[in-house]
This record gives structure tokens, C-alpha cells and sequence, in this order.
């Protein structure tokens, strides 16, 4: 399936000038950024706050602006932009949930050995 002439126009535009046109991005592409951060929640039975979603949606944003939008500039306009959209953010979806999950577990492991070393009462 090819891109649709408003996707490849959005594209040019945001390259072009990414200032004018990130609002407009984010706008016609949030709701798919969501959708795939819901698909790897269940997919992967993580559990998250509606907070944590807007975090990683907001994390994956970012992502795509990072280096001069280098992840936006890989699509070479062949085939659907929504997948290939898609298939980026589940990427940085996956890889943002598994560092958020490693961060989470060493805070624990840090809470736990430093409330035993401490002999902290009340706190197991």
C-alpha cells in the first residue's frame, strides 16, 4: 500500500520545517502512538498508569525527534507511513517499557539492600 498524498505531504513539511509542522505530527499521529502502546502493554502483560502511558507516548515522541527527526527521515516513502510509523514505535515502545522495567527492579533491589544494611524498621 503507498503512503496517502496527506501522509507524504505531512512528511515533506515536517522535514522541511519541523517547527511549523511537529504540532500538526503529533496531532494526526497520537492516536497511533497510543494504540501500539496499548497493543505491547497487553502483548506483554506489563501493567501501566494512565499517567505511565503518557509518559511513554510522550518518550516516544521524542524519540522520533531526536537527530533531526532520524527516524521520520528512514521512511523512503515506499509502502504505508502508518506502519511504518508503527513498527517504529512499538520498537521504542518496547525498548522505553524494558528500561523503565530494569529501573524500576534496581530502584527496588537498592530500596530493599539499603533497608536491610539500615535494619529500618517497619519497612520489609
Amino acid at each position: 500500500m503507498n503512503p496517502s498524498s496527506t501522509d507524504l505531504q505531512l512528511i515533506r513539511d515536517l522535514l522541511a520545517a519541523p517547527a511549523l509542522h511537529w504540532r500538526t505530527f503529533v496531532d494526526r499521529y497520537a492516536s497511533t502512538v497510543i494504540q501500539v502502546v496499548q497493543q505491547c502493554r497487553q502483548s506483554q502483560k506489563w501493567t501501566l498508569t494512565a499517567k505511565e502511558i503518557d509518559q511513554v507516548v510522550v518518550a516516544t515522541f521524542e524519540r522520533f525527534a531526536e537527530n533531526d527527526l532520524e527516524v521520520i527521515r528512514r521512511f523512503d516513502g515506499t509502502g504505508s507511513f502508518n506502519t511504518f510509523l508503527t513498527i517504529a514505535a512499538r520498537r521504542i515502545i518496547i525498548q522505553e517499557l524494558q528500561d523503565r522495567g530494569t529501573e524500576q527492579r534496581l530502584q527496588s533491589a537498592l530500596r530493599d539492600a539499603s533497608s536491610e544494611r539500615l535494619q529500618i524498621p517497619g519497612v520489609s
